[in-house]
């Protein structure tokens, strides 16, 4: 089972010399693949399993910043090898600021408007740096550039 999750038929199509490759580092041949899935269709989902958990290993550990937008609320997240940085913005329920608005969002660029809450704070992780970021990518995070990031914390 993957630590994180099984990469699908077409991401893994989209990878196919990367799996030829991780397939050779491992000793397994084509013609051994081929026979394994036929075989023993259980080891062929483990051994894609494994390939799939290096391929987002490699992903989390490049990733160095996270954001999430919703009507209310914006947060960026600049993620460091043992802590979390987090810059973030949040509107009154009353606001007619959203977010999520790419008009709105230009607004912020100069400066916030009245009433609206600046939000900082540092966290260690307090897990496994990739499987603390892979958790918030669930939960409505996406991985980033650092401009909203630079730009929240200029504010």
């Amino acid at each position: 089972m993957a630590k994180f999750r099984s990469l699908t038929h077409e991401e893994l199509e989209s990878m196919e010399k990367e799996f030829i490759d991780f397939l050779v580092l491992n000793g397994i041949t084509g013609e051994d693949w081929e026979k394994l899935k036929q075989e023993n269709p259980e080891n062929a989902e483990g051994i894609c399993d494994a390939f799939s958990d290096v391929v987002f290993i490699k992903i989390l550990k490049n990733c160095r910043y996270i954001e999430s937008h919703s009507p209310k609320h914006l947060v960026a997240i600049f993620c460091d090898e043992n802590t979390m940085h987090l810059q973030g913005l949040e509107a009154p329920m009353e606001s007619t600021l959203d977010f999520t608005n790419p008009e709105d969002f230009e607004i912020l660029k100069t400066a916030p408007p009245a009433g609206i809450k600046r939000i900082k704070s540092t966290k260690e992780y307090e897990g496994e740096r990739e499987e603390e970021i892979w958790k918030m990518l669930n939960n409505g995070f996406f991985i980033s550039d650092q401009k909203l990031y630079m730009t929240l914390f200029s504010l």
